[in-house]
Parts: C-alpha cells; structure tokens; sequence
C-alpha cells in the first residue's frame, strides 16, 4: 500500500502528524503554524505581513496619522507601536491630558527669577530685568561678558577705568585701584601728593601715573634683591673694580661712595704717596717725648729711646740699678739717672771703663796731706801721718793745710837739759845755752845733748863756750 506525504504507516490505521509541534514546519518566526490533516497553515503575526512562510515584515503602524491619539506621539515596535503622551501632557482615559506645569508640585518651583506661564503641553518663564529666558529657566545676563559688551545695545556696560562685576540679575561698576568715584566718572587719584606721605620706600620718588605710581630709587640706590620694589637699597659702588683708583680705598656710603688714599697716604697729583709722619717735628705729636718717631710706608712707629721702656706712644725711665743684676763694677755705686745710669767708684778707686781700680792718691799732691804729714797709700784710700815734732789736728788725720799743728816740745820741761834754753821751730825746737856757760859746755863735750834726736844744739854757741 502507498501512504501519503504526511501519514504513518499503522498495522491498523493512519493517523495525522502535527507538524506544528514535531518541528516539521515551513513557518516564518514572526509567523503561527496552524496544524491541518495531513498538513499545516503558516499566519504571519499581528503586526506583521508575508505569506507566513518565506517572510514576515513588521507593519509600521505609525504611517498611519490616526493610529495614535491627539498630543501623543507613534513609536514603532517590532510588530506593534506606542503612543506616549508628548510632554507636558499626561495619559488620563486613554486620553493625553495638557499637565499644569507652574502648579505641578513634583516638578518643583519653576522659572526662579521670573514668572511661570503654562501654556499647551509647556510652560515658559517671564524673567525678571537682568535675565534672560531660554524657555523653561531664568538665566543671569553677563553685563560684563564681551557678548553683551559688544551687542547693539551698549558698547560698553561700565565707565571708563572701572571693572564690571556680574551679580545675579545686576552688575557693578566700581572704579579701579587708583582711581576714585566722582559723580558717574572715575577719576585718577594723585597717590603721591598723599598728605600721610607718598607711598614709596626711603630712598625713591615718587611719580604719579595714570591709575597708579612709580616709585623710582633715587641716585646710588637700587630696587631691592629679588626685583623688591617696597624698597630701595643701598648700591654698594665699592664691589666694583673701577670705581676708584688702584691706589685708593673705596667707602661705600649711604647713596654715594668715597675715594680716599688708605692711611698713612696722601693725595698728592693725582696719587696716593707715603705720608711722613715723622718729618716736620710731627714725630713729637704722634710720639712721646722720649721715643724716637720713624717713618714707613704708609705708616710710623714709636720707639722709646735708650733707657726707657714703653710702647713708643708712653715712654718711662728705666732704673737700671734695680733690673739689671750686676749694672757696676762690685767696688762702684749704681746711680739711675733718666734714660741711662752712672756708676761711682767708691772713694779711693778711679774709675777705667767698667773696672775700679786703686788710686794712689799720694801721687799728686801728696794726697792733699800737710806739708808736715807723710802719705800712705792704701787700698781705696791713704792715710796722712803726721810727722815727727807735729801733731794731728782734730778728725783732719793730717789732711790740709791745718791737718798737722807744730808740736811745742819746750812746753816740756824736760825738753832740754838743764841750763839750757829751749827754742821751738815748725817741727821741731832746739836747745841752747850762753856761750860762757859751763855746764853747757860739758855737756857738749860730753855728747849729753846729742843723746836726744829732736835737740838741734847750737854748737858754735857751746864751741863760744869752750
């Protein structure tokens, strides 16, 4: 037996296969299968048109002007559409109903710095002087933008030297630093005829400017380190190598400089020469009295002179006597004496260079003893002895003309011999008698008086006698 497409053998009987549901159909997806006896139908989908088997299109509904309500808006889906209610409208009834946007409190408080106005399906906001509206805000109008600057209306919102400050729904025009309000115009202010004093550092002038002031240092000042302009300082001309000359000194002085010659110099034709301090008698003015001044370049010093002992500019004697430890000869006396010393030999010793010797002062003038004195000489000094018939006189011991008186033997008795004259001489005496005396004559035969050595006996008178 033959069977037909779509059935199944059965030992006893066919039944129908639904190829809807074994996977057998012929179907766009966007399509129904519909399962018929021995076959199936294949519906394309609402929303779709096709044959519902090679293809399904999807229908776009929106084509169609009336497919959507009034104050709504078509979109096409795959297969189907929408109609959402434009805004400020909202779905009530299937219907698009205008919303009350200025009252609808979800929405919130509308159109700040202006007034809300509803109108179909919107609102618009009814700003203040100052903004601006871009539909459904009120938006600050930028006077000092360079748009609103330069629009046909104003060319310009603010005075001359004046600076435009925004501020919501205004501006400002305050005038700028250096300038001051009068009336509607903005006028330059003379900072430097300030009466408190200009507002400039020490050391600068002050020079007024359209809107400001210069403050320029005056002459040996410069602005401050770092480019400092609130102050001016000092130039300090000596950090330059010509600012003088080689053989000068720089000082650097508030504003200015100066050349000098260094000290001890001075200017002369155009150089710096060595200055004498010690030519001219100068030295007596810079120099103690007792210190020598000498001159060197560029400068003097001060010596105290031989025996004294100082700096140069104070100057003391030196007692020799007492810092040196033997300054004399051991038989000498030291005496200090201003700037030197002397030594004395003790009396009696003369003095060679350092040394003291004997003097033998019996050599000249018989040591200045009387003519009746013998001198002996002795180790620093002599002695004067009178001589035999003479006696010492005092303390003299013999010196001078009155160191020695004449010794009158015959004040004795015993002087001479009986029957004898005695005679005194300087130095002596002598003893006499008449020539017709016989006792003298005996005894000068007899050599009685010659027994004494001082006795000078006139014999020629004893020889009368004989």
């Amino acid at each position: 037996m033959k069977c037909c497409s779509g059935d199944s053998l059965s030992l006893s009987f066919f039944s129908d296969v639904d190829e809807c549901v074994s996977g057998d159909k012929e179907c766009s997806e966007f399509a129904q299968c519909v399962n018929t006896v021995g076959s199936h139908l294949c519906y394309c989908l609402s929303g779709f048109t096709g044959d519902g088997k090679n293809c399904c299109q999807d229908i776009d509904e929106c084509l169609d002007n009336s497919t959507c309500l009034e104050n709504s808006t078509c979109v096409n889906t795959y297969g189907s559409f929408l109609c959402p209610c434009n805004v400020g409208f909202l779905s009530i009834n299937d219907r698009c109903e205008d919303i009350e946007d200025c009252s609808d409190p979800d929405l919130g408080p509308l159109c700040a710095n202006g007034t809300c106005m509803n109108i179909i399906g919107s609102f618009f906001c009814l700003c203040y002087v100052g903004f601006w509206s871009n539909d459904t805000e009120c938006v600050d109008v930028d006077e000092c933008s360079e748009e609103y600057s330069n629009s046909s209306t104003s060319v310009s919102v603010c005075q001359p030297s004046s600076t435009c400050i925004n501020l919501p729904g205004s501006y400002q025009c305050p005038c700028n630093s250096g300038f001051l309000l009068n009336g509607t115009d903005c006028q330059d202010v003379d900072e430097c005829s300030d009466p408190e004093g200009a507002p400039c550092p020490d050391h600068s002038v002050c020079k007024n400017t359209i809107g400001s002031l210069l403050c320029t240092c005056v002459g040996g000042y410069e602005p401050g380190a770092q480019g400092n302009d609130t102050m001016c300082e000092d130039i300090d001309e000596c950090l330059f190598n010509n600012t003088c000359r080689v053989d000068q000194v720089c000082t650097n002085l508030p504003g200015t400089y100066h050349c000098d010659c260094p000290g001890g110099y001075h200017e002369d034709v155009g150089a710096c020469v060595d200055t004498d301090e010690c030519g001219n008698s100068k030295g007596a003015e810079v120099c103690h009295p007792l210190a020598r001044c000498w001159n060197t370049p560029g400068s003097y010093t001060c010596h105290c002179s031989q025996g004294h002992a100082g700096n140069g500019t104070w100057c003391e004697d030196v007692d020799e006597c007492s810092v040196l430890t033997a300054p004399c000869h051991k038989r000498a006396l030291c005496y200090n004496t201003p700037g030197s010393f002397l030594c004395v030999c003790h009396p009696g010793l003369l003095g060679i260079g350092a040394l003291c010797v004997d003097l033998d002062e019996c050599q000249q003038n018989n040591g200045g003893c009387h003519s009746a004195a013998t001198c002996s000489n002795s180790a620093g000094g002599f002695h004067c002895r009178c001589t035999s018939g003479w006696d010492t006189r005092g303390e003299r011991g013999g010196h001078g003309d009155r160191g020695c008186v004449d010794r009158d033997e015959c004040v004795s008795p015993s002087a001479c011999p009986a029957h004898t004259s005695c005679r005194n001489y300087p130095g002596s005496f002598n003893c006499s008698c008449a020539s017709n005396n016989a006792v003298c004559t005996e005894l000068a035969k007899g050599g009685l008086l010659l027994q004494k050595a001082t006795l000078q006996i006139n014999f020629a008178l004893c020889s009368v006698c004989g």
